[in-house]
């Protein structure tokens, strides 16, 4: 029988995904203590075992539910996302590694593969079955991508700023260039202001259109609410390069927050019901 639902075998191998991902944590980070070129391998090996796992996990969920469409269910959508960051993770770590990359982004993907286990049961709330609405998830979430990225870079901007600042730094211990962190933080945003900019657009057109399961108080909803904020915060992250009060430390810092409010929106898709 065909079914949305996740089975306990698709489960299993979600389950070591995760631990494949976490044990290359463990061997990054023990790496990063010991400088033992054996951890970097054994990361490596973890790294890329988790993404043959994870794609495994697709192509299971998809046969079994008898359709290769992505963005579907909860269960593939939050699969889908976690593998393409951890899927940027291994190409920019053999293209231009960037030490502590991972650090910073695995625990995303891992809380996304959770979530997936949790909330794997239902399908999205989605406005109506058209393209226009398929545009509408795929630019919101690729937007969420995008914005977990330049979070996760952020991040990575602000400690080591204060590790420079507070001269911690010894040698092989850098977590790049701040220029270079910046540069990746304004990369990420753009691309992930632009994708938000659609998904709003597309919302918000359906809205007025009468596809609206929001009901009328629509604007008062907190994914809409928050969504719009996250907007703002981002807007101004793209305005640093020509406000030298925004570069630097306060454009991570925003990133950082932007990143925290699409967390809430995600959260507020999944437990605030639309109104019928």
């Amino acid at each position: 029988m065909l079914t949305d639902v996740p089975n306990s075998g698709q489960l299993h191998l979600l389950g070591a995904t995760v631990g494949f991902f976490a044990a290359g944590g463990v061997f990054s980070l023990a790496r990063f203590k010991t400088g033992t070129n054996g951890f970097r391998l054994a990361s490596k090996i973890c790294l890329y075992t988790g993404i043959a796992f994870g794609i495994g996990v697709l192509v299971w969920h998809s046969q079994s539910r008898g359709s290769w469409i992505p963005l579907e269910d909860n269960f593939d959508t939050l699969v889908w996302l976690a593998l393409l960051l951890s899927l940027f993770v291994a190409y920019t770590q053999r293209t231009r590694p960037l030490r502590g990359l991972d650090w910073f982004v695995m625990p995303i993907v891992i809380l996304l593969l959770i979530a997936a286990a949790v909330f794997g049961r239902t399908t999205p709330h989605e406005y109506l079955d058209t393209t226009w609405s398929w545009v509408h998830r795929v630019t919101a979430y690729g937007g969420a991508l995008a914005f977990a990225v330049g979070g996760a870079v952020g991040a990575m901007y602000l400690i080591a700023q204060r590790r420079l600042r507070t001269k911690r730094v010894a040698p092989g211990e850098g977590l790049g260039s701040l220029e270079r962190l910046e540069h990746l933080t304004l990369l990420s945003v753009t691309l992930g202001f632009a994708l938000l900019t659609i998904g709003l657009i597309t919302g918000l057109v359906k809205v007025l259109k009468g596809g609206n399961p929001l009901g009328p108080d629509w604007y008062t909803q907190p994914k809409v609410l928050l969504t719009c904020i996250a907007w703002v915060v981002y807007a101004l992250v793209l305005h640093s390069p020509i406000n030298p009060s925004f570069r630097g430390r306060r454009t991570a810092l925003l990133s950082v927050v932007g990143f925290v409010l699409m967390i809430g929106v995600l959260i507020a898709v999944q437990l605030m019901p639309a109104a019928k």
